[in-house]
């Protein structure tokens, strides 16, 4: 024997519609009687005579002729003046079944159909009521913000609380819902609602509340009510979260600030014995020549751009540096850049296709600049020669600058984080780089208005650097 699931649809009469079923009751209800009527007086008159007399006959089958056109006609309309009030409830239940919550039905009396249509206005008005608490759910739960901290979300989600379920009062407790005691519905006063504040892996608390007493309240609105604490825990934990960041912001910030201005104070602290060392080793090696003395100070200048290096990056973090900006020949600032880098063990080609014209740049900033991107092209381009090719920009008005070597060049996983403050190569095999030196410059040329770009590379080897400034052209310079 088969167990009837709970989800099957109740059978509710034989396979025959309610108006079929009603007009068969009236015609057997009209004829019936009368048939029997008729087969009483049809054997009473066959007793008498010992026959059927042809008269009585017709007039007994017209008798029921006529009773059946009766009752056929008094179905039909009894049929339809039944029906008339189901096919309202139908029509309004498609209407409630379509979103219009306000459809209702009115039948006068007390019998089986005034108590399925109020039942119906029941349920409409349950779904009202839900629909109505819902949607105040959702503007509650679009109004948290984990920006408000933990006190006022959890103020602002007990108001709305009360507000939703037009509850008498509501609290939110943090912690282990055990620790709050379960109240006891007592009949005639108002009635205790709890929901656990929920998460997937933790209970964070309890909300807890009163309704009046009047109040109708089932397992559809405790579902409601429960989803809205499983959304408050989510904003709380979320605020809490927030906070925890905003924490670690402030931290990292602090950090930030710290190493800003230490790098600045130790910038302008080795500013002067770095110029005390140079000056005092070019003295004496134009007194005494000396190899060890040209070694000392090319890294004495080395590390004092280093320094510079340092000093405006954090100028750059705290933008106070501004371009004082000039016109300049591109080609002989590289070379001379070239020059003070010392690398003559290191094959260069300065190719300059711009002649006549000017780049508009801050000298310094542009000679710091090409010292960097010199610098490293000779650390990464394990002594291959390097290439710098000067061209105008006619249509733009600006000149492009290109420093290219032939060593590994820049693997792809770099590229996005070259030019980051402190980046460096995922092979870098040159500690002793301070890791900032793409980024200031990049920064240094789009404050003169420019940019630094690594361009692509004929066949993928090496890397090469394309510097954009803007210029004039011979013409402009002649005028």
């Amino acid at each position: 024997m088969t167990d009837r699931r709970q989800d099957d649809p109740q059978r509710i009469g034989p396979g025959y519609s309610f108006r079929a079923r009603l007009t068969a009751g009236v015609i057997a209800g009209s004829v019936v009687p009368l048939a029997g009527f008729g087969l009483v007086l049809v054997g009473a008159e066959i007793a008498r005579r010992g026959t059927l007399d042809s008269t009585l006959g017709g007039i007994i089958v017209f008798a029921l002729a006529v009773a059946v056109i009766l009752a056929v006609l008094f179905a039909y309309f009894l049929a339809g003046n039944l029906a008339r009030p189901l096919r309202a409830i139908a029509q309004a239940v498609e209407r409630v079944s379509g979103g219009d919550l306000s459809a209702r039905v009115e039948v006068a009396g007390e019998d089986e159909l005034a108590q399925l249509v109020e039942s119906h206005n029941r349920l409409a008005s349950d779904l009202a009521r839900r629909n109505a608490e819902l949607g105040r759910i959702l503007v509650a739960i679009g109004e948290t913000s984990p920006r408000d901290g933990l006190d006022r979300l959890i103020s602002r989600a007990t108001a709305n609380a009360r507000t939703a379920f037009a509850m008498i009062d509501s609290a939110i407790h943090l912690g282990d819902p055990e620790w709050v005691m379960v109240e006891e519905v007592v009949p005639g006063e108002s009635r205790p609602v709890r929901a656990v504040l929920a998460l997937p892996d933790e209970r964070v608390g309890v909300l807890v509340g009163h309704l009046p007493a009047t109040r109708r309240w089932d397992a559809a609105d405790q579902d409601l009510l429960e989803l809205y604490a499983s959304e408050v825990a989510v904003a709380i934990r979320n605020a809490e979260l927030f906070e925890q960041v905003q924490q670690q912001t402030r931290r990292l910030e602090a950090l930030d600030a710290a190493k800003d201005d230490f790098l600045r104070g130790i910038s302008h602290n080795l500013q002067t014995p770095l110029t005390s060392i140079r000056a005092y080793a070019e003295q004496l090696e134009g007194e005494r020549p000396d190899d060890r003395l040209l070694i000392i100070t090319e890294q004495s200048e080395r590390l004092s751009r280093m320094v510079r290096q340092l000093l405006a990056a954090s100028r750059l973090e705290a933008s106070t540096l501004r371009p004082r900006l000039e016109v300049v020949a591109l080609a002989p600032r590289v070379r001379k850049a070239w020059e003070a880098l010392g690398s003559s063990g290191v094959p260069f080609e300065l190719d300059d296709q711009a002649p006549g014209w000017l780049a508009v740049a801050d000298p310094d900033q542009l000679d710091q600049v090409l010292w960097a991107i010199l610098d490293n092209a000779v650390k990464y381009g394990r002594g291959t020669p390097i290439t710098a090719t000067i061209r105008p920009d006619v249509d733009a008005g600006r000149l492009a600058l290109t420093i290219a070597d032939g060593g590994p060049g820049v693997a792809p996983e770099d590229r996005d984080r070259l030019f980051e403050r402190f980046g460096r190569g995922s092979a870098d095999q040159h500690p002793e780089g301070t890791g900032i030196g793409l980024y200031v410059s990049r920064e240094l040329c789009r404050a003169m208005g420019g940019s630094l770009e690594l361009a692509a590379t004929p066949g993928g080897g090496g890397a090469a650097f394309t510097i954009e400034l803007p210029a004039e052209s011979p013409a402009a310079s002649e005028a």
